[in-house]
Order: structure tokens, then C-alpha cells, then sequence
């Protein structure tokens, strides 16, 4: 039923499988408009520096979790806008996992939030970006197709 060669080919193809995996650690902009103003939008990190989230102190309500995801909110609070961003603990990327999509919440006395959450490169809380993952989508097969030619 199976030759040799398809054999080599099932391992080669389960190993490419396992061998692309996704990192936990991802580097995010942390500032507040409230004392940077170059914090808020348009962005301007030309005096930041990023920081890379495994650096980051563990909270004190969130034992044993670590930051895998930057966060930009921002807020309207008496008619004034404010920015954040920074490392984030907890939540989903974008909504059903589409960065370009923010959770937005509205409150009484003229607040507004908007929580944008964001995994796929580095500063991403700079802007609203879409997860786009072309190497992982065309090089998976090319290189089982390579594989399979060689054997």
C-alpha cells in the first residue's frame, strides 16, 4: 500500500508541520498620551523604544500569565482623547481573531473605549494591521512538494 518513499515523505511532512510554529514573545510600543503627547495618533515613535513583552512584571491579579499580545486603547473621556499602549496579558486578537477590528464600548457621561489587541509582528499596537501569514500559507507546500522530488 505505502513504499519507502511515501513513507519519507508522510515524516517529512509531518515534521515541516510541527517545525513552523507561532512565538509567545512579541515586542510592543508602551507610552500614554497623557504625558507623551507623540503617544496618541497619528503615532510617532521616533523617540521610543519597544519593549520586548517577556521583560514585562508580572500582574500581581494575573498570577503565572504572560504578555503575548500588544493593546492600543483609546478613550474619550469629557470630550478629550487619550491614548495607551502596551503590552497585553489577556484577551483575543482583533475580534474572532481579525486584527483589523477593535472592541469598542460606550459609557454614560460621554466616555468611549476602543481596545484594539494585536499579535502578528512586533509594534503592532502602532496602528490597526491585518494578520497576513503568506510564508506560512506558500511555503509549507512548496517545501513538502520539494521534498517529495527529492526522495
Amino acid at each position: 500500500m505505502f513504499t519507502d518513499k511515501s513513507y519519507i515523505f508522510l515524516i517529512g511532512v509531518i515534521f515541516l508541520s510541527f517545525a513552523v510554529h507561532k512565538g509567545s514573545s512579541i515586542k510592543c510600543w508602551e507610552c500614554r498620551s497623557d504625558s507623551d503627547p507623540k503617544c496618541s495618533d497619528p503615532f510617532d515613535n521616533s523617540t521610543l523604544s519597544i519593549t520586548d513583552c517577556r521583560q514585562s512584571e508580572e500582574k500581581e491579579h494575573l498570577p503565572g500569565v504572560k504578555a503575548t499580545m500588544c493593546r492600543k486603547i483609546r478613550q474619550k473621556v469629557h470630550g478629550e482623547w487619550r491614548y495607551f499602549r502596551s503590552c497585553a496579558y489577556m484577551g483575543e486578537p482583533g475580534i474572532e481573531g481579525d486584527e483589523r477590528f477593535c472592541l469598542m464600548r460606550t459609557g454614560t457621561y460621554n466616555i468611549f473605549m476602543e481596545y484594539c489587541t494585536c499579535n502578528s509582528k512586533d509594534g503592532c499596537n502602532s496602528a490597526t494591521s491585518t494578520k497576513i501569514q503568506f510564508f506560512t500559507v506558500l511555503i509549507s507546500p512548496m517545501l513538502a512538494f520539494i521534498l517529495y522530488k527529492l526522495i
